[in-house]
């Protein structure tokens, strides 16, 4: 049966019913997916808003109602939230956990692929016009989940929201605003290009929409790279050189392993897909090659004490070893060989290494230098005493933290499913040559 579009704005948009656009075989999957994530999102819901230690009505009720005292305590004791012992979540001693991990891990993934997409449509790769319709999307996709991660820490809207209303420049967290305020909407333009390749305006700007969507792609990675140089007393990479560049080095090995494990999923019975399977192995190759690379410059310019903690003296040690062994050499012996089947298992190998890179990361800043030095608790200080960081100052991430990033997931997936449900962005461009 063939399959019937409507024109609008251009666009050839796929006639489908309701059925078939929301309870598909993918958006089921991703149904599954973001009911586990509700479980961990209404979780925290009711622990923030309706925790017996954050119902603080009978507080300032004993305070007359009209003290300004009584609500300020009762504000205090609502923060106080974050420091309570069974709550293992994001506290204030450890103000980053699983949801900047996850953030990093999918808005990395994703940045990465559309640059190495834009990349391969700039250098006229025969396979790129081909898939990159489909991988731009899955890109975006995996990008919204990464930032609704990070929204979960619902502190995070509210600076936001204040960033909005008081803007400071000057503010590390300030600059990622506008640039996602120009980034998201510009890569869904570019999209709407890609979709409609056939016209002779489309042809005309996709030279310059790729030269612009590679510059605001490393423009991304640039400021994140700033921004998490900003914390210097809290991370055990910001010594690192040009950390931008390890951040797309290791973001292009997540978004090449999504490429492949999406290409197994969405592209195998394509003339094209072992070409696919091809030439992402060989960027899988390059970029494993530099990340490695990278971990001897590691080696070469961290200090000898925090060396010991990332590689065998921490919580987050095995986090790190994960990395090196599945994210950086499983796959890279598996690329190798080009074939389909091993690509496919490097691919899944490199997901799971990369995604414990990422939590090396953001909880390796958590560990130092947070110290108890008084007795009441983690807390940071700006000494770096290495050696006598025992115990170390580590949440594991909570349960319900766990299910809102498997929800975020969901979400990337049902983005997606929509998405190419309705453009077809696996199929519009089969027939393309550049």
């Amino acid at each position: 049966m063939a399959t019937e579009y409507t024109k609008c704005c251009g666009l050839n948009i796929k006639k489908v019913s309701l059925g078939q656009l929301l309870f598909n075989k993918t958006m089921i999957f991703a149904y599954i997916l973001l009911a586990i994530g509700l479980i961990g999102w209404y979780e925290i819901y009711h622990l923030r808003f309706f925790h017996d230690f954050v119902n603080n009505r009978d507080i300032i009720n004993a305070g007359g109602a009209a003290s300004d005292h009584a609500k300020m305590l009762a504000e205090a004791l609502k923060e106080q939230i974050f420091n309570l012992h069974e709550v293992e979540e994001v506290n204030k001693a450890e103000p980053w956990g699983i949801f900047v991990t996850q953030y990093t891990y999918l808005l990395y993934g994703g940045s990465a692929i559309i640059f190495l997409v834009a990349l391969a449509e700039l250098f006229h790769v025969k396979i790129a016009p081909k898939v990159a319709a489909a991988l731009l999307t899955f890109g975006i996709a995996m990008d919204l989940g990464g930032m609704t991660s990070i929204a979960s820490d619902w502190g995070n809207p509210l600076h936001i929201y204040w960033m909005i209303f008081n803007p400071q420049p000057q503010s590390g967290m300030w600059m990622m605003l506008p640039l996602y305020s120009i980034y998201i909407p510009f890569t869904f333009l570019e999209i709407y290009f890609l979709i409609t390749y056939k016209k002779d305006l489309a042809r005309k700007l996709a030279l310059v929409l790729v030269i612009l969507g590679i510059f605001i792609d490393i423009a991304e990675y640039y400021i994140q790279g700033i921004l998490f140089n900003l914390n210097v007393p809290r991370h055990l990479w910001t010594d690192i050189p040009a950390l931008w560049i390890y951040f797309l080095i290791s973001g292009a090995i997540t978004g090449i392993a999504g490429a492949i494990l999406f290409a197994f999923l969405g592209l195998r019975n394509k003339p094209y897909f072992e070409d696919m399977i091809k030439n992402a192995s060989k960027m899988g190759i390059l970029m494993t090659v530099l990340a490695a690379l990278y971990e001897i410059i590691n080696y070469m310019t961290v200090d000898p004490k925090w060396l010991n903690l990332i590689m065998h003296g921490s919580p987050i040690s095995w986090m790190y070893w994960t990395w090196i062994v599945l994210g950086i050499v499983v796959p890279l012996i598996l690329w190798l060989t080009q074939k389909p089947g091993a690509a496919l298992i490097g691919a899944i190998s490199a997901l799971i290494g990369t995604f414990f890179m990422r939590q090396a990361f953001i909880y390796g800043g958590n560990i130092v230098p947070m110290t108890d030095r008084f007795g009441t608790g983690p807390e940071a200080t700006s000494t770096y005493e290495l050696a006598a960081l025992k115990p170390y100052a580590y949440i594991a991430p909570h349960t319900m933290e766990i299910l809102i990033i498997i929800g975020c997931v969901g979400l990337g997936i049902a983005i997606y499913s929509i998405l190419d449900s309705l453009f077809d962005v696996r199929n519009i461009n089969d027939n393309v040559e550049h």
